[in-house]
Order: structure tokens, then C-alpha cells, then sequence
């Protein structure tokens, strides 16, 4: 009776252990599950965002062997971006690329120039070293310069507005000059009137100076259009007046003869 009472224990204790054991794994098994899950769930939002990054980027406009300054700097500048937003880390494809956008001379100085680098004359590794080589050969030397020149002689012969858009251009090529120099040289070009008005403002960035002359532009526009409107209509005013008169003079009351009722027959018998 004893073993049996302990056997019995034994059994109950095993199914315990057991009833035990199951709910662990099951706690497991609920507990790798949701793991599972926000694993899928991160993976799948990864990429997600993967896909929705990805830019469709143009490619930019090839280069011809232009020697405009600033059409070389807006072509390197184009390429480094395309690069980096394509996310192109190889350095053989940061040469490859920029040289599959060129066209015309500037194949041609490519072409040269790979020669070059196979005699050992110049290392081309990396995108700067192409940017140094390319602006060497095409870049005028005195671009600078001559954008400082031009700076320095424009001066304003016509609309205020049409000055300050062709300074605001010149200002692209000189992007090094000082912004003092800026200032005083759109200043300086401007005619005497602008430029008494703009001095008024006491600007002290070019910023500042082209909104004074923009608001100065303003302020004369609508002087002109007031100006045009009440001449208009004083005008108008006039030839409406004269209007009036001529229509005055040239309608007066004519006396008119007025005709017998009765004709008169002179061919009639004569009277008695």
C-alpha cells in the first residue's frame, strides 16, 4: 500500500514536472513568434523605406569642352551630386561616369588624357584629381578676373531691375569675393539718383542693398503707373469737353424759307 502511495506521488509530481515543462516551451514558442514577427515587420519597413528613398535622378547635361567658367563649374557640380545621390562609392566609377558625360572636345581631350595616364604622365583616381584636369584644360585662366572686370564696369543705363539682374549673374562667377566688395560695386554702378536712394537704406550685406533697390524699383513703377492714369484721364476728360463744343458748333438752328402752300400759275388768263 505504501509503494503504491508512492508511486502514485511519483506520477503526480512526473505530470506536474511535465504540465511545467509544456507551459515553458509554449511560452517559448509564443515568445520566438513575436520575435518572428517585429523581425518581419522591421525587414519589411527597411525595405520599404528602401524603395520609397531611391531616387529616379536625371542624368545631368554632358559637357561639350565649353570654356565658360560657369558652365564647367555647373557640369562638375551636377556630376558630384548625381554621384553622391546615386550613392557611387567605387573610385573607378566616380571617373567612369563623369567621362561617359562628355561630348565632343572634351572626348577628344579624354581621349589624350588616357594616354597620358597609361605612359605614367598623370594619376587619375578619384573625382577631384578629374575636376583638377578637367578645369586645367578648359578653365580660362583669367575667369576670375575677367568676372571681377566686368563687376567693376557695369554700371546701370536703363530699368533699375535689369541692373540689378545683370549684377546678381556676374555675382555667380565670383562666388571668393569679399561681400564688402559686393556691395560697394553694385553701388557704385548705380545711377546717381539709386544710388543716393539705396545709400538712404544704409545696407550693410548685398542682400540688403537689393532690396532697397528692388523696393525703389517698385515705388518708381507705381509713381509711373499713377502718373499714366491721371494723364489718361485728364485726357479723356479734354477730348470729351472738345467733343462736346464741336457738336455745339456744328449744330446750330438754320432759318429755312418756307414754300407756299398754293404753286403760283403765271400762265394763267390775265385779269380783267
Amino acid at each position: 500500500m505504501k509503494l503504491m502511495r508512492e508511486q502514485m506521488a511519483e506520477s503526480v509530481a512526473m505530470n506536474r514536472s511535465l504540465s511545467n515543462l509544456v507551459k515553458t516551451l509554449q511560452d517559448e514558442v509564443a515568445k520566438l513568434w513575436a520575435s518572428n514577427q517585429r523581425l518581419l515587420h522591421t525587414n519589411s519597413a527597411s525595405s520599404s523605406q528602401g524603395r520609397t528613398s531611391r531616387i529616379d535622378v536625371q542624368r545631368p547635361v554632358k559637357y561639350s569642352g565649353s570654356q565658360d567658367a560657369r558652365v564647367i563649374n555647373n557640369f562638375l557640380f551636377q556630376v558630384d551630386y548625381y554621384l553622391d545621390l546615386q550613392n557611387v562609392i567605387e573610385e573607378y566609377l566616380n571617373i567612369k561616369t563623369p567621362t561617359m558625360l562628355l561630348e565632343g572636345d572634351a572626348v577628344a581631350w579624354w581621349r589624350r588624357k588616357m594616354l597620358d595616364i597609361e605612359n605614367g604622365d598623370y594619376t587619375i583616381r578619384i573625382f577631384d584629381d578629374f575636376c583638377k584636369q578637367l578645369k586645367g584644360y578648359f578653365m580660362p585662366v583669367n575667369a576670375e578676373r575677367q568676372a571681377y572686370r566686368l563687376a567693376a564696369n557695369l554700371k546701370q543705363t536703363g530699368a533699375l531691375r535689369d541692373y540689378i539682374r545683370a549684377y546678381q549673374k556676374i555675382m555667380l562667377d565670383v562666388p571668393m569675393m569679399p561681400q564688402k566688395d559686393k556691395l560697394n560695386w553694385f553701388i557704385i554702378g548705380l545711377q546717381s539718383w539709386a544710388q543716393a536712394d539705396v545709400e538712404r537704406s544704409n545696407p550693410e550685406s548685398l542682400e540688403q542693398a537689393y532690396v532697397a533697390a528692388e523696393r525703389l524699383a517698385d515705388t518708381r513703377r507705381r509713381s509711373y503707373i499713377d502718373t499714366f492714369k491721371s494723364t489718361k484721364e485728364s485726357d479723356h476728360d479734354g477730348k470729351r469737353e472738345e467733343r462736346r463744343d464741336n457738336r455745339r458748333e456744328s449744330s446750330p438752328q438754320k432759318p429755312t424759307d418756307r414754300k407756299p402752300l398754293f404753286r403760283k400759275d403765271n400762265n394763267g388768263p390775265p385779269r380783267e
